[in-house]
């Protein structure tokens, strides 16, 4: 398991299967690019030069081939420059701004950003058209989707879409157990051989069948179960979950 210090980023667009812990939280992770070892879809950790607060980011560059690539990694730079900012959303509000500004539409990205701070246990979410974070609390042990509350006016709308667009911060507080499941919408879409897709009611009772066994273990029930959907195929689209406990 990689371990990471203070001030210290960690991850990419490529292909992995990796675990990985901070002082906060412990995290195994698996992305799949459907052409090749670089897709469009990013996974980031972070910890700050305090070492309280770490940050995690997951998005989804629409489209496929090598420009796609070329932008996720782009935007992972992007993420990288903001290592020490503690408001999610407004980290969401500025990479907006960037794509929109240097990239337009042909850089839609829709992403999930989050933040926990060891201080205070809270856990800082915001969204930009990405499927919610599952929770599970020790207490309930229930997966349940970390929604935002609805406006009327748009907001939360992926990257590159239009400028100004705000983006909302959810704030939760976890405790020592309780677990979260970020993923890119090619795990929910994957296909069996008739067309139908995997779906969220399918992940989320595999992932309750799960119980409290390691974060490795939910993992690779996940990743089997997709298999057995998919008969092993998945070049549909790039594919990333990230399975997190707090310490």
């Amino acid at each position: 398991m990689y371990r990471m210090h203070c001030a210290e980023i960690w991850g990419g667009t490529r292909a992995t299967n990796e675990d990985l812990s901070t002082r906060a939280l412990t995290a195994s992770l698996y992305s799949n690019a459907s052409e090749g070892c670089k897709g469009g879809d990013i996974y980031y950790f972070s910890v700050c030069e305090a070492d309280m607060l770490t940050r995690i980011a997951i998005a989804d560059v629409v489209g496929h081939g090598p420009d796609v690539n070329r932008i996720g990694r782009w935007l992972y730079d992007a993420l990288a420059a903001q290592v020490n900012s503690h408001e999610v959303g407004d980290v969401l509000a500025r990479l907006n701004r960037q794509v929109v500004t240097e990239c337009g539409l042909k850089a839609m990205t829709t992403a999930a950003v989050a933040g926990f701070c060891f201080a205070d246990t809270q856990l800082y979410i915001s969204y930009a058209g990405h499927p919610p974070l599952l929770l599970w609390r020790q207490d309930d042990q229930c997966w349940r989707p970390i929604e935002l509350k609805a406006r009327l006016e748009a907001t939360n709308l992926p990257l590159g879409v239009m400028k100004g667009i705000p983006y909302d911060q959810e704030q939760i507080r976890l405790v020592s157990g309780d677990r979260l499941f970020l993923y890119t919408d090619g795990l929910i879409e994957a296909p069996d051989a008739q067309g139908q897709l995997f779906g969220e009611e399918r992940l989320r009772a595999i992932l309750g069948q799960v119980g409290n066994e390691s974060l490795l273990h939910l993992k690779q029930a996940v990743l089997r179960a997709i298999h057995e959907h998919t008969g092993g195929i998945l070049t549909h689209d790039d594919m990333t979950l990230i399975a997190i406990e707090i310490n």
